[in-house]
């Protein structure tokens, strides 16, 4: 199959593909030059389907053979999601042009951050992150895919669906994905989502305000303030600067040549932009 997405105005598909550190974690895989990404989507039915996204006067998607319809409707909105086409950033946008400090992120089309087919690998993946090194998370994450993924046409896996990954034993993540501490936050966090008690999927269309939806997603099992606050930056509805020790290294460095500061001083500087200071520190 193959079909041109509509993209927004301020959309620019380069700067979503290397927003964040996403495009490095399989089973993303994006292309030379930034042109295309690619990754695999697990199908409600079961199996899985290779998707690639390419810059093309706006965006095509292509996945190969034949869809049926609700196959297709599927991939087109994994698709949709991936690249974050129906966030609205507009007010983002206005915001940072009031600011000399933060403009050039409107100019130059930023501000969607790249997201799993699904808000449940952004859970997980965002989970992952915490306390480790990056290639820790992305050893973390291989395993996951390479042992629980749902496995496409070509022999390449998705990421695990909650059903599967409800399946694993805590002591199973411990030992084959070495996911340490998190493991039996995975354990609960996959059951919860998995038998209905938890909903991430209802998140990017939830009507909600930013600070009643994170009183939700701060009670999943393993998931604090830093996950939380960056799950709402990835469905456009900021809340929380979702500082970690990266991004309090990164400021001081730029702002403050290196020296530690407080948290506060951050928030200060940032409190000019209201809800989307958090997002802004972020590009």
């Amino acid at each position: 199959m193959r079909v041109r997405l509509d993209v927004p105005r301020d959309f620019s598909f380069r700067r979503t593909v290397n927003s964040h550190g996403w495009c490095d974690l399989v089973p993303f895989v994006p292309a030379h030059a930034d042109a295309s990404l690619a990754t695999v989507v697990a199908l409600p039915g079961g199996g899985a389907r290779r998707i690639v996204l390419r810059e093309d006067d706006g965006v095509v998607l292509e996945s190969e053979g034949v869809a049926d319809a609700a196959t297709r409707r599927f991939v087109i909105a994994a698709g949709r999601r991936v690249l974050a086409l129906d966030v609205d950033i507009a007010p983002f946008h206005e915001a940072v042009r009031r600011d000399p400090r933060y403009r050039w992120i409107a100019g130059t089309r930023s501000g969607r951050l790249l997201r799993g087919p699904s808000a449940w690998e952004d859970v997980v993946k965002l989970v992952l992150t915490t306390n480790c090194s990056w290639a820790f998370t992305k050893k973390m994450t291989a395993a996951l895919v390479e042992r629980y993924g749902e496995e496409a046409y070509d022999g390449a896996r998705s990421f695990p669906t909650p059903e599967r990954m409800a399946r694993v034993t805590e002591a199973e993540f411990r030992d084959v994905v070495r996911a340490g501490y998190r493991s039996p936050y995975l354990v609960a966090l996959s059951r919860a989502v998995a038998t209905g008690e938890a909903d991430p999927a209802s998140w990017d269309t939830d009507p909600r305000e930013a600070s009643a939806l994170r009183k939700d997603i701060v009670r999943l099992p393993g998931v604090g303030p830093y996950v939380a606050e960056n799950l709402l930056k990835f469905i456009g509805k900021p809340d929380g600067l979702a500082l970690d020790s990266a991004i309090r290294a990164g400021y001081a460095e730029r702002y403050h040549g290196g020296r530690k500061i407080k948290d506060a001083t951050i928030a200060k500087r940032l409190a000019p932009l209201g809800r989307w200071g958090g997002l802004a520190l972020w590009f």
